[in-house]
């Protein structure tokens, strides 16, 4: 599939042609034409105008902070986290096992746009259907028993291929649930934001990384009601 290049998406964007599929507190998503890959990069001005949770009962604006920091990093090579997440994607890419390998991206790259700075055109994760997965909690909520037993299996196994390889994802409520053409599912991970915002980036220390990791999602499937039926 062949990828716009810069000139082409700014137009897109100025003209307001891309579908947004998804927004969160820094960063929106849109599909790109063909339907294959999506374009995620920081919010518009006019997106963080929309603040935080836009069009429901929960909205509210973004912390000033989160503001500052929006800005600040949209053209920032080392602080963006579309660019640290590609530099750790192709490092994952090179060590990771083909299975594990697959709850990430297909494929990701790179673009500088005037408007938005640094953002990634990456596959475009969607179900069978064409409609956004939903995250794995909400998935838990609407399934029935036996469906539950196979999420519960396939989060553990993904849990344990993350801390066998000593993989830096720290944010289990960003896993996605993913429906096949087959009327199987796979999980998902296209928001991983690798890089840590403490001041000591012990995050490097693979013993740390690998009990974070453990730690995480247990308290993730703690406070989501998420076990063994």
């Amino acid at each position: 599939m062949e990828t716009p290049d810069s000139e082409a998406i700014e137009r897109m964007l100025a003209a307001g042609g891309l579908k947004r599929i998804g927004i969160g507190t820094r960063r929106a998503c849109y599909i790109l034409p063909g339907g294959g890959l999506c374009l995620k990069c920081y919010r518009s001005e006019a997106e963080i105008a929309e603040g935080k949770y836009p069009g429901t009962v929960r909205s509210k604006p973004l912390l000033p902070t989160v503001v500052n920091e929006i800005r600040r990093c949209r053209s920032d090579e080392k602080r963006n986290t579309g660019c640290q997440e590609y530099r750790y994607y192709l490092k994952l890419k090179a060590r990771l096992p083909g299975e594990l390998m697959a709850a990430f991206p297909s494929t990701m790259e790179m673009v500088d746009l005037p408007s938005r700075g640094w953002a990634t055109i990456e596959e475009a994760v969607v179900n069978a259907d064409g409609s956004a997965p939903r995250r794995f909690a909400e998935e838990w909520m609407v399934s029935d028993g036996a469906k539950r037993e196979r999420l519960f299996a396939a989060l553990n196994s993904l849990v344990d291929a993350l801390v066998e390889n000593t993989v830096r994802f720290f944010d289990p409520q960003n896993v996605l649930v993913q429906d096949l053409p087959d009327g199987d599912f796979r999980l998902r991970i296209t928001d991983f934001e690798p890089a840590t915002r403490m001041l000591i980036p012990i995050d490097s220390i693979p013993a740390f990384t690998r009990s974070k990791v453990r730690r995480r999602f247990l308290r993730f499937m703690r406070d989501c009601g998420i076990e063994r039926e």
